[in-house]
Order: structure tokens, then C-alpha cells, then sequence
């Protein structure tokens, strides 16, 4: 009932066009209870143009592609490779991981390393939430240890596992490494990616939500921006960067650290933030952070929104070392 919100979301959204990207999310609207088949192939058909059509010429007009003034290809001072504070394009090669995986028992509030999953299978406490063809563990690449979870190609739909969210609360640091296989679809239009996202009840009212916390919106060039979106029952909302980056074949590292109290959200790549989508509200103010004080569950995977060419065939993608904590993790650890 939410696809045709996909254009004013998009322009809600916030700075640089994201809401043409993320208003083009239209199914979004069914992401938020986890979504169902036919709401997800709704989304892409009608909210997915209307997303483009309302949305996406203000994303490119003002999201732009150039690189903020105090961003850059530099790296940070703490040795994350490509982006600077307030969020440059990544430099080719990515962070440099290898070795055994670093998850050990009690380290972290969560700390999936995947490794003891046989091929093809999810990791215990979690369960898949797409076709088993499309997700599970998979040994070809990893970021450390010898397993990664592989998010096998689909047009267009989701494809992630979920755990319940009973070990963390909603003050909480996440850290994700993830990979694209090359070429990454793109299409004439904005194309809107979920990685990471936490679900639970919108504090305003709007029933169940997703708050996506590692999201990405590509546009018709390929370059891509990261974007703090959230999805209620009704239009969704959020602030997107600048289109900086793009998927360049290599691991990547992505945190974020979200506050109910506080109302706040921080999203780093590769050690650095992207200010652009700092969220810093305070207690009480819900306006553009809607998160709530508990979350039902974590949902790690892919999910784009709009339908790419059945040539594509979609993303493939592999993602490594989830690790959830009440302090900041990092990319080294």
C-alpha cells in the first residue's frame, strides 16, 4: 500500500538527493515487518519508478558527485584506506584483511565469524531470510578465517539472514566487512541497497520499521552514497551523502554506531566517518531518527530495491566478521 510514497519519500530524504535513491526504495515500505514476495516485486514496479521519476533527477542535481571539501582519497589517521573525515571517495584496494578471523567467544556482544558453518548453510542463531539457493556460507572468499557468508545475484528482492536482537541493546557500536563482485549491476536510474539493518517498533506511532544502518543508493553512473534510512508504516525518511564511491571489487569495512537515548547515528567507512549522515538529535527529538529504545531483530545480507536487467542478474556479494558491542570495534579487530 506504501509503493506509490517512493517520490515524496525521496524527497524527504534529505541531503544529496538520496531521496530520489531512497525514495526509489518503494517496496521499502514492506521492509519494514521483513517483507513479503509479492510486496517486494510491487515495490520495484511501481515504487521503483516512481522513485526515479520524483527523486532521481534532484538526487543527481544535488548529490553530485564530486568529493566534499574535507574529504578527499586520503586516508584516515587511524589507517582506514580511501574516505576522509567528512567522506571522499574510496581508494581501489580496499582494506587490507587477511589471517585467521578474530571472532572469539565473549569478545563481543556478537561476533559472527562464520567459520564453523558448513558450505551452504547459515550460522546457528540465525535464520535465512530468502531462498537457500541464493544465501549461505560460502569458502571461495573471505575477509579473514576461510568462510564468508555469499549473497548470491537476484534481479531485484532480498537476500540476508536474521538473528533475534536479545543480545545487544539499541545503544550499540556494529562493524560489517563486506565485498561486490564486479561489474555491479547498474541501472538508468537510482538503485537503493540495504546491508545491515535493525528492526523494531517506530517510537512516533508508525508501526514495526527498519532502520537501515549500513544502506547505499547507486546512481546511473555507478557511484554510490551511503545514506541513514529508516522505513516505518508510511514514507520513509533519511539523509544521504554524497555519491563519493563506488563498488571497486574489494573488502570494505563499514561500522555504525546508533543511540536511542541520545537519538544518534554515526557510519563509518574504513575507519572514517561520513559526517554527512551523522544523525545528533538528543533525548527526545525522534524527528529524522525514529529509533526506537528496542530492537526485534538484526538483519545482515542484500537487498536492492529496484529491478536491475536480467542480464545482470543482480549483486553478488560476500559479507565477513559481524560484530556488535557496546564499545567501538574498529576495522583492525
Amino acid at each position: 500500500s506504501q509503493n506509490g510514497d517512493a517520490g515524496t519519500a525521496g524527497a524527504r530524504a534529505g541531503a544529496a538527493g538520496n531521496a530520489g535513491a531512497s525514495g526509489s526504495a518503494g517496496a521499502a515500505a514492506t521492509a519494514g515487518a521483513g517483507g513479503s514476495a509479492t510486496g517486494g516485486a510491487a515495490g520495484s514496479a511501481t515504487g521503483g519508478a516512481a522513485g526515479a521519476a520524483s527523486g532521481g533527477a534532484a538526487g543527481s542535481a544535488t548529490g553530485g558527485t564530486g568529493g566534499s571539501a574535507t574529504g578527499g582519497a586520503a586516508g584516515s589517521a587511524t589507517g582506514g584506506v580511501g574516505g576522509g573525515a567528512a567522506g571522499g571517495s574510496n581508494a581501489d584496494g580496499g582494506v587490507p584483511l587477511s589471517g585467521a578471523s578474530r571472532c572469539v567467544a565473549g569478545k563481543y556482544l556478537v561476533c559472527e565469524s562464520f567459520e564453523s558453518t558448513a558450505k551452504g548453510a547459515v550460522p546457528m542463531g540465525w535464520t535465512r531470510d530468502s531462498d537457500a539457493s541464493i544465501v549461505g556460507v560460502d569458502d571461495a572468499q573471505s575477509a579473514r578465517g576461510a568462510h564468508a557468508l555469499r549473497l548470491g545475484a537476484s534481479i531485484n528482492g532480498w537476500r540476508r539472514i536474521v538473528m533475534p536482537a536479545t543480545s545487544f541493546g539499541s545503544a550499540h557500536w556494529g562493524r560489517i566487512f563486506y565485498k561486490v563482485q564486479l561489474p555491479a549491476p547498474k541501472i538508468n536510474g537510482y538503485l537503493h541497497s540495504t546491508l545491515v539493518t535493525l528492526v523494531g517498533k517506530n517510537p512516533q506511532g508508525a508501526g514495526d520499521e527498519e532502520v537501515r544502518v549500513v544502506d547505499t543508493v547507486e546512481d546511473p553512473t555507478g557511484k554510490h552514497q551511503f545514506l541513514y534510512n529508516v522505513q516505518p508504516t508510511g514514507a520513509e525518511f533519511g539523509t544521504g551523502s554524497n555519491y563519493n564511491w563506488h563498488y571497486d571489487g574489494q573488502w570494505h569495512c563499514a561500522e555504525w554506531h546508533i543511540d536511542a537515548t541520545t537519538q544518534s547515528y554515526h557510519f563509518y567507512f574504513d575507519d572514517a566517518e561520513v559526517t554527512q549522515i551523522a544523525k545528533m538529535n538528543g533525548a527526545g527529538n525522534l524527528v529524522g531518527t525514529g529509533i526506537p529504545n528496542v530492537f526485534a531483530s538484526l538483519k545482515v545480507g542484500w537487498w536492492n530495491y529496484q529491478a536491475v536487467a536480467a542480464a545482470d542478474l543482480g549483486f553478488v556479494a560476500w559479507i565477513d566478521e559481524v560484530a556488535i558491542d557496546v564499545n567501538r570495534i574498529g576495522c583492525a579487530n
